[in-house]
C-alpha cells in the first residue's frame, strides 16, 4: 500500500455549517425526514450554485465534507 493509502478519511467538524452554494438532488426530493447527517458513505452528487457544476469557483470538488471549511475563498455559511 502507498502512504496516500493509509491514511484515514479527513475529520469533519459537523458544527461548521454547510456552504449555502452547496446542492444536493435530495434537497428536491420528498422523504419522511428519518435520514439525519450522512454516514461514512454518500453518493449523493452534489454541486454549486456559483459554477452549476461539482467544483466551486477555486477549481475545487464540492461536497459535504469540503464544503463546510472556512477557510475556501467561496465559502458563506448558512
Amino acid at each position: 500500500m502507498s502512504e496516500a493509502e493509509d491514511d484515514p478519511l479527513p475529520i469533519v467538524d459537523l458544527s461548521i455549517p454547510l456552504c449555502r452554494n452547496l446542492r444536493n438532488k435530495g434537497m428536491y426530493v420528498y422523504t419522511d425526514g428519518g435520514g439525519g447527517e450522512h454516514g461514512d458513505y454518500d453518493n449523493s452528487i452534489y454541486w454549486c450554485l456559483q459554477t452549476m457544476k461539482s467544483f466551486g469557483p477555486d477549481d475545487e470538488l464540492v461536497d459535504a465534507h469540503e464544503c463546510r471549511a472556512p477557510d475556501r475563498p467561496c465559502y458563506l455559511p448558512l
